[in-house]
Order: structure tokens, then C-alpha cells, then sequence
């Protein structure tokens, strides 16, 4: 194990048997050499561990993650994104889970002040009866650079067959699509959107059926490939 490692993994974990196995983990996200990796504790709300690679990218010590948490990375966000981030990010956690796994892209500002634009996953597992989420954070900045520079000189990318579906999709439609996908039940869509319960449970089904899916966590995976959700 790396000698370093537990300066960035917080303690006060009761059962030895999670952190042995958490140790394992560890070990091998210290091996990380470009790859950002927090892991955080869904049920305790706090990060346990980040590697060093987040004072390479990020430009902070990465024990600023683990005693600021959620708010300090939000801190870092871009201020016109930071709010449909963070709503993402807790949706996320507090719904049922209907997936276990959810991809973010949006910039912050790292140590230097420079902007950064990150990709992010977050992968939800079960060890040893606790829930944890592994993030995982690109620096893909490279990248999006490559992209504008390519739209910028008349580039662009065709749409799958997927398209053709969106014709078919209302605006009403795509409102409760993006509040599927943030993780709103029926009821709770019903009442942002002021419509009645049948209705919003009868949106679900015909979005259901136009991406020719069979559930919920199909037509969100499916729908992601065409739409910003």
C-alpha cells in the first residue's frame, strides 16, 4: 500500500471488514497517474478518499475535497452551471435507484484560475452492506477545444436514427423527459409541471413507447444519446 494514501482517506470507519476491503481499493486508485478518483460514503454524506492525481489537475490538495466535500467541488464549478450540477449530483443520490451510474460534463476553475472542463462519472456500489460512489473526474479540456475548433470551421456530427424521434417528442414531453432523467417520480413531476398524476404517469408511457424501450432506465439511456438530460 502506499505509504501516502492515508493522508487522503478519512478515518472513523467502524467495521474493519469494510475498511480492509476499502484499503484494497485504495491501493489501486493510488496507482492512478492521470486520473482524478474521490470515493464517497452515500449514507454518512462525506468523501472517505481522493488521490494525489487532484493537486495535478485540480491545483488543491485533495484532503480539500475530503473535509469541504460536495460544497467545495461545487465551489470550484463554473457559477452558470454550478445549479444544474449540483441538482444532477443529489437527484442522483436521493432517488431510487434507478441507475447506477450518471455522466456529467461542465467546467471549474482550478487553483491556477484557470478553466477546466471535466467529465464526470460517478458509479454507485454496494460493499459490505454500505453504498458507495466512486467519481471519476476527466480533464478534458484538450478536447473540447479540438471540438470547437472543428465546429468553428463548418465540422459537424451526424445524429443516429434517433433523430427522427425528436420530431415526434412535444415540448411537454421533453420537459418530463429531463425530469425522468433527474430522477422525479410521476407524482413529483405532476406537481413541478402542474399537471394532474395521470397525465405525467401517461407522458412516461408514450415516451416509453416512442423510444421503443421497455422502462424507465432504458428510455433514459437511450433518450441521453440524443438529448441533453
Amino acid at each position: 500500500m502506499n505509504p501516502d494514501h492515508n493522508y487522503y482517506v478519512a478515518h472513523c470507519i467502524d467495521e474493519p471488514v469494510f475498511t480492509t476491503e476499502i484499503s484494497k481499493i485504495v491501493s489501486t486508485c493510488d496507482d492512478s497517474k492521470n486520473l482524478i478518483i474521490g470515493l464517497y460514503l452515500i449514507e454518512e454524506d462525506r468523501f472517505l478518499y481522493c488521490n494525489k492525481v487532484f493537486k495535478k489537475v485540480i491545483g488543491f490538495d485533495p484532503y480539500s475535497l475530503i473535509k469541504g466535500g460536495w460544497q467545495f467541488w461545487f465551489s470550484l464549478i463554473t457559477p452558470c452551471e454550478v445549479s444544474q450540477i449540483r441538482s444532477k449530483i443529489f437527484n442522483f443520490f436521493t432517488m431510487p435507484l434507478v441507475r447506477d451510474v450518471i455522466t456529467l460534463q461542465y467546467h471549474i476553475n482550478n487553483g491556477k484560475g484557470e478553466e477546466v472542463c471535466i467529465k464526470h462519472e460517478i458509479l454507485i456500489y454496494k460493499l459490505k452492506n454500505k453504498m458507495f460512489a466512486l467519481n471519476y473526474f476527466f480533464d478534458i479540456s484538450e478536447k473540447e477545444e479540438i471540438e470547437r475548433c472543428v465546429k468553428i470551421n463548418g465540422g459537424h456530427r451526424g445524429r443516429s436514427f434517433l433523430k427522427n424521434q425528436l420530431t415526434c417528442i412535444s415540448s411537454r414531453e421533453e420537459e418530463v423527459l429531463k425530469l425522468i432523467a433527474d430522477g422525479f417520480s410521476s407524482k413529483e413531476i405532476a406537481e413541478k409541471l402542474f399537471i394532474s398524476n395521470h397525465t405525467a404517469i401517461s407522458h412516461r408511457k408514450h415516451l416509453i413507447q416512442k423510444f421503443r424501450v421497455k422502462n424507465t432506465a432504458q428510455l433514459i439511456k437511450k433518450a441521453s444519446k440524443v438529448l441533453e438530460l
